[in-house]
């Protein structure tokens, strides 16, 4: 069997550039939806991105998109990381208000929970009362 050469140094390092722009896209993303995996692909982009751009360094290339990755990367890790402290500073709260709904079998039931937990998630995040009916629906 013969043995591929190896790729040339510009073309790897353009596309972990490249890798490192599309694993801080996706960070960002999912900091937004499922902030858990934001967190994972944020530490991802910003490991890639900054390795990217070491080695394009040591090659004297460019490593396009590594540094949008890195920047990306770490805006999705910070909000994942908000997300995170957020939900498990509330979790008893929010914990509650799941089981509740989860018995509620009506729309007025639901409103009952909701009139029943919002005012002690405002008032262990210091809102003014009522600041969260508007909410209602997402939660």
């Amino acid at each position: 069997m013969s043995e591929q050469p190896p790729a040339p140094a510009g073309k790897t390092v353009r596309s972990t550039g490249l890798r490192a722009l599309w694993l801080g896209a996706f960070a960002l993303f999912t900091a937004l939806f499922f902030y858990p995996l934001g967190l994972v692909l944020g530490v991802a982009a910003l490991i890639v991105g900054i390795r990217a751009r070491r080695a394009a360094r040591a090659a004297a290339e460019k490593a396009p998109g590594a540094l949008g990755g890195i920047v990306l990367g770490g805006i999705g890790l910070t909000v994942s990381a908000a997300s995170v402290a957020v939900t498990a500073y509330l979790w008893p709260e929010l914990n509650r208000y799941e089981e509740c709904l989860g018995k509620a079998n009506t729309n007025t039931d639901e409103q009952a929970c909701r009139d029943e937990h919002f005012p002690k998630i405002e008032k262990k995040l210091d809102l003014p009362p009522g600041s969260m009916d508007r909410y209602g629906g997402l939660f």
